[in-house]
């Protein structure tokens, strides 16, 4: 069970590590050269460049698309705290504990991530 685990979950994790720390590993020891370094540079561009046109729109939306868009993770989150407070209720209102404590988890994950965003933010000097 043990082997069928590690090979299935813990494997896939310990060879993505090795994959991304092996060349941050031999730039800290062996060194990079100036090219080198300019053509890491350019991937790191050339990776934003693409990153930035596929969050492209391609045209002029409307506005209700532009808000609806931006406002995508706060509605989600207020689905979830919502239907999160739902599942505790139902579990308060049947003496079932392990659900009343899965709805409150459920709602407390996006609430955090919100409010907890949030209070760090407005903690951070300079983040105003």
């Amino acid at each position: 069970m043990f082997a069928g685990l590690f090979t299935s979950v813990l494997f896939p994790v310990l060879v993505d590590f090795f994959k991304t720390a092996a060349p941050a590993v031999s730039r800290k020891f062996l060194g990079v050269s100036v090219d080198e370094q300019i053509k890491l540079e350019n991937a790191t561009v050339d990776r934003l460049k693409a990153l930035a046109e596929l969050d492209n729109p391609h045209g002029n939306p409307s506005q209700w698309v532009v808000d609806l868009r931006a406002a995508f993770r706060y509605v989600s989150a207020a689905m979830l705290i919502l239907a999160g407070i739902c599942i505790a209720g139902y579990g308060v209102a049947n003496s079932d504990q392990d659900i009343a404590l899965a709805g409150l988890e459920m709602a407390g994950y996006p609430f955090g991530f919100i409010f907890g965003e949030r209070l760090v933010l407005s903690y951070k000097p300079g983040s105003k």
